[in-house]
């Protein structure tokens, strides 16, 4: 088994196409992926859906404002939210940025 110690995992964008959210990989398996994100202050990810996988965030620092199906939640350290298959969701970071671990269960 190979370990990866987590100060070794590089920070990476998370698109071309997004700017300033960065993903740290901690898993990576056919059945499901572990990472960290990291937003800079006020940063965006768009709404988007996953057909093929429910998707948990948990907040480790600063706060995520989380758009799912059309209902805003206010996401602070310690919370968490679930975003079930397919439903569409977006992500924006409040004024100090914030950190949070991304947790996909991909579906059979």
């Amino acid at each position: 088994m190979t370990e990866l110690k987590q100060v070794e995992a590089p920070w990476e964008p998370v698109s071309k196409t997004i700017d300033a959210i960065y993903q740290r990989w901690v898993l990576r398996k056919n059945s499901g992926t572990v990472k960290f994100l990291r937003f800079e202050p006020d940063k965006a990810y768009p709404e988007h859906h996953h057909p093929d996988r429910t998707e948990w965030l948990y907040v480790v620092s600063g706060e995520i404002i989380a758009e799912i199906d059309g209902h805003v939640q206010n996401l602070k350290e310690g919370d968490h939210a679930e975003f079930p298959l397919n439903c569409r969701h977006s992500l924006k970071a409040g004024p100090n940025g914030s950190t949070v671990i991304a947790v996909a269960l991909f579906e059979k």
